[in-house]
């Protein structure tokens, strides 16, 4: 195990490319998941500052692929954006499907 403060200027990339992956599909029951997650503020107990964040151990029950350790648990935060992505998006089907509505009740 490593632990470290890392600090970068300029960008870090993780490698996305298509031609990498196979059997893709879009994130079903995106927003049930998101909200079935616990954000989190906590002391580490390893540091003396306050953070931020997730329990792996309630993500792994609901997203596995992105946590990944058997003694201690990480989280790939940065996976989590494409669960965000497609929860967005269903909330945006959900509110123009209200406005339409309302639009129709007020005749």
């Amino acid at each position: 195990t490593f632990s470290a403060n890392i600090t970068a200027s300029g960008s870090i990339d993780s490698t996305s490319d298509i031609k990498l992956k196979t059997n893709i599909k879009t994130i079903d029951n995106a927003l049930d998941k998101v909200l079935h997650l616990r954000g989190v503020e906590f002391d580490r107990v390893d540091r003396d500052d306050r953070q931020i964040g997730v329990i792996a151990q309630e993500v792994e029950k609901i997203i596995p692929e992105v946590v990944h350790g058997d003694e201690t648990k990480s989280v790939t935060y940065g996976n989590l954006v494409a669960l965000l992505i497609e929860a967005i998006k269903e909330q945006n089907v959900e509110i123009n499907n209200m406005k339409k509505e309302i639009e129709e009740l007020k005749g």
